[in-house]
């Protein structure tokens, strides 16, 4: 017989255990979610809080989101003014994201000056600047982007920078510019045109047999430059003296981008220039002070018109100033004239004043183009070069990226008629000046549209132009030579 009693006294006993796990687990689970309803921040207990209320959070305003959310305002503002035809704020302009940013060129005016034709020449960009160009209109969209312009209004270009201030004594005596509308022409000559003019040195009791001189000239090829500006007159010595006093003592020797400027006296006796130490002025003021500077560097003549905000001109810009509109052969024509320049074939040759030969003058009215000295430019030479341009044409050419050699152009007062042709290329070491090489400066002219050179009658006893645009030289004048202007050296 099976006892049931004790079974019945163990379960009876044992109620409140099960009772007491309950409570436990209950109180558990409660736990549980008042820590995990606390940890996520839906539950609070106030006496664990120091006994305070629910703490207020203050979170610090974000500055780049206020100063964007007030220019958004502004542009709101400014986009609603131009829409509605109110005026506009006298605030700079805000660059926009959208606006394209061209690479830095160098090019360098910082104010404008009168021409000689009367024009008015106006501010050139510092080559360093950079400016909003060709930017194109926003999309048309309901609110205005932050930075780009109301829908159907272009992007308005930025005010052209100046340049660096140009020193007070150089820019009192800078040389008068005159504009040269851009355009394209035919740069370069012809065989035929070149042993005509070497046929002609015997005229004046000279022998050219060598072809290389006219060579690298040839052949005749397409050119398009933009218009510039171009200094009326070569640079004198009393110009650059007042350029070597502001770049102080000794610079000569090192002070034009770590190369010599120019030479004195004290290197070459026959300069124009004397230095004493310590202030350079003028070898015999009373003569030299308006003859064009010799034994300039090329990197002292950069460095000048630099500081000027100018620059060098390329051999395409000298070559399209010096022929003008007819393309001409000579400065002033077709056919060469000893009184409109000083070359080796006048009595005691030597330079003259820059604003010597008024009849000389190019058809834009710029002084010495041929004769006086030869000119520096800012290309490297390179005999094949216009076989190069002829086949493979480029807008404003700047010459071969690296040379030995620098162009120089017009002829001067010790070369013959042949290399004072507006056509003519020759070269000097950048580092090799001579008694026959000066330079002048140009500057760029921004909006000026390049314009194609009108057909216009020769003057002055200059012949017209063959339709083909390569003329060849006239005959020889018939008359005796006549003598020049006074020499100031003698021929070297």
């Amino acid at each position: 017989m099976r006892d049931y009693g004790s079974l019945r006294r163990r379960t009876g006993d044992g109620s409140w255990q099960w009772l007491m796990m309950g409570i436990f687990l209950g109180a558990g689970f409660a736990l549980v979610l008042c820590v995990g309803g606390y940890a996520l921040g839906a539950i609070t207990f106030p006496i664990l809080e120091g006994g305070s209320a629910t703490p207020i959070v203050q979170i610090a305003p974000n500055q780049t989101e206020i100063a964007q959310q007030a220019l958004a305002a502004a542009q709101t503002l400014a986009a609603a003014q131009q829409l509605s035809g109110a005026a506009q704020p006298t605030t700079a302009p805000v660059a926009t994201a959208a606006a394209v940013l061209p690479t830095p060129t160098p090019s360098p005016l910082p104010t404008s000056e009168a021409n000689g034709a009367g024009t008015a020449a106006p501010a050139v960009l510092n080559p360093t600047a950079t400016i909003v160009q060709n930017a194109q209109p926003a999309p048309a969209q309901d609110t205005p982007v932050v930075g780009t312009p109301p829908v159907a209004e272009p992007t308005e270009a930025i005010g052209l920078p100046q340049g660096p201030a140009v020193p007070a004594e150089l820019d009192a005596i800078k040389t008068e510019m005159v504009l040269v509308p851009g355009g394209t022409f035919l740069m370069g000559t012809t065989w035929e045109e070149g042993k005509q003019a070497m046929d002609n040195c015997t005229v004046y009791g000279k022998s050219c047999t060598d072809l290389a001189w006219i060579s690298d000239s040839i052949p005749t090829h397409q050119v398009t430059v933009d218009s510039f500006q171009m200094d009326i007159y070569e640079v004198s010595v009393a110009q650059y003296v007042a350029f070597l006093n502001w770049l102080g003592p000794n610079q000569h020797k090192t002070g034009c981008d770590g190369n010599p400027c120019v030479k004195t006296t004290q290197e070459e006796p026959n300069s124009y220039i004397e230095f004493d130490g310590t202030t350079y002025s003028v070898r015999n003021p009373t003569f030299y002070p308006n003859h064009p500077v010799t034994f300039v560097t090329w990197w002292g003549a950069q460095a000048y018109c630099r500081t000027l905000n100018r620059r060098l001109p390329t051999e395409a810009e000298w070559e399209h100033a010096a022929r003008g509109p007819q393309n001409f052969i000579y400065p002033w024509g077709f056919e060469f004239d000893q009184n409109r320049a000083m070359s080796s074939i006048t009595p005691n040759a030597g330079t003259v004043p820059v604003d010597s030969y008024p009849g000389g003058t190019s058809p834009y009215g710029i002084f010495n183009m041929a004769g006086n000295v030869s000119e520096w430019v800012f290309d490297w030479y390179q005999v094949d070069y216009y076989t190069q341009q002829a086949t493979n044409p480029e807008p404003n050419p700047k010459g071969p990226p690296t040379g030995t050699e620098k162009v120089i152009r017009g002829g001067s007062w010790d070369t013959i008629p042949l290399f004072l042709r507006a056509v003519h290329r020759m070269s000097a070491q950048p580092d090799m000046p001579t008694a026959a090489i000066g330079f002048r400066c140009v500057a760029d002219t921004v909006g000026a549209a390049p314009q194609a050179a009108p057909a216009a009658e020769a003057t002055d006893g200059a012949q017209a132009a063959p339709a083909d645009g390569a003329p060849t030289m006239a005959p020889p004048p018939t008359q005796p030579p006549v003598t020049g202007p006074t020499a100031t050296i003698a021929p070297g």
